[in-house]
């Protein structure tokens, strides 16, 4: 009976230990803060989870446990809404101060690098929300000015080149900081709600190495793991847009199309094989594309007689919406569309990401030229029939 309670007794105090190996503190000191609740929360791709809260003392003391097996992002806050941000894991003791009514702004933290990354990257990206929040309070007191379009040029101006500034600092942090997880929030910074500082597919660079990094050094980490997905389909996206554009590099043959006209008959692109042709994507939802329709019935009348057509694919969703944009813009030229919006049998066949969309044919069907308009295109066309 002895005996058993001796095991007994080990196995809780190995399993407490475990826990303890796990377990992390987070505790300081915040002046104006007694009396106050300040809270702990664990924060993932899509929420944040409460993990510990507390009662300031009187002295402006507290103390925050959360346990993890490696190192996670954390919040901490006092006032809603008022976010301080940290790295934490097992064994780090974490010391936080500031001032309770203002921790955003006055906080620092000891006891962990990848925390102090973070405070210096979130100073730096308060102060640039600062300088923008008074850019519009300017053009909210200019609204009314005489010189107001002045002004505004002027603020538009002000404006980009603070985010391009901002821009270059979040480019140096993060190679500066590739071993840190807090290069994970600089690719992730907003200056508004979904206006991110930086574009996953226009800064590709930075979150390919990001991901690289992270990807030796915290192989375990769900934060990193999410950043490597992320990474894996623009990687996808590059691919298939890649090959999307040799397959519609100019000279070559332009992919084949066969649809049904309004009348149900079903016209092959390549039927129309000895003239000059030009491809053209739309809907009668599209604004843009309405606005170019009378630009295209223009170079039709003008060169239709000396072989050049217009093969008109449709991206609409309703065959009634579709014949009333044709009779109501006057489009006299080949019509098809199977009616499906975006899941139409055309969209990935020629990566279409937006529309209008247009590809200039030669004689034999290959592509002379993408997304002629307006005056372009017959400026082009003039080139081919009037030499």
């Amino acid at each position: 009976m002895n005996k058993n309670i001796w095991l007994t007794g080990m196995l809780v105090l190995l399993l407490s230990c475990k826990g303890d190996k796990s377990a992390f503190k987070v505790s300081g000191n915040l002046e104006n803060g007694e009396g106050m609740m300040i809270y702990l929360k664990e924060m993932t791709s899509t929420e944040m989870i409460p993990v510990d809260s507390t009662l300031i003392d009187d002295a402006g003391g507290f103390e925050l446990i959360g346990t993890s097996p490696e190192n996670r992002f954390y919040a901490i806050h006092t006032q809603p809404e008022s976010f301080i941000y940290i790295l934490a894991g097992k064994g780090d003791k974490i010391t936080i101060k500031g001032d309770a009514h203002a921790l955003t702004s006055t906080y620092t933290v000891s006891g962990s690098e990848d925390s102090r990354l973070i405070r210096e990257l979130t100073g730096e990206q308060n102060k640039v929300l600062a300088r923008i929040y008074q850019l519009n309070r300017v053009f909210t007191d200019s609204v009314h000015s005489p010189n107001f379009m002045e002004i505004k040029v002027g603020l538009d101006s002000i404006y980009y080149g603070i985010l391009e500034a901002h821009r270059e600092y979040t480019f140096a942090f993060i190679e500066d900081n590739l071993h840190s997880q807090a290069s994970l929030m600089a690719l992730y910074q907003q200056i508004g709600p979904r206006r991110y500082v930086l574009d996953p597919e226009k800064d590709f660079k930075y979150f390919s190495m990001v991901d690289s990094s992270l990807g030796i050094l915290y192989p375990e980490s769900d934060a990193v793991q999410d950043l490597h997905r992320q990474v894996d389909e623009l990687k996808q996206k590059k691919l298939v847009e890649s090959m999307s554009a040799a397959r519609l590099a100019a000279g070559t043959l332009a992919p084949e199309i066969a649809l049904p006209s309004p009348d149900g008959d079903t016209i092959p692109l390549s039927s129309l094989r000895g003239s000059y042709v030009l491809l053209d994507f739309w809907a009668s939802w599209c604004p843009p594309c309405r606005l170019e329709n009378p630009n295209l019935v223009k170079v039709y009348e003008k060169y239709h007689d000396k072989g050049f057509e217009i093969y008109q694919v449709s991206l609409d969703r309703s065959r009634d919406a579709w014949l009333k944009g044709i009779k109501d813009d006057g489009l006299h030229w080949i019509h098809v569309s199977d009616v499906q919006f975006w899941n139409s049998i055309v969209v990935p066949v020629y990566n279409i990401q937006g529309i209008p969309m247009s590809l200039l044919l030669d004689r034999e069907g290959r592509i002379i030229a993408q997304n002629l308009r307006g005056e372009m295109l017959e400026q082009e066309l003039k080139k081919i029939f009037n030499p």
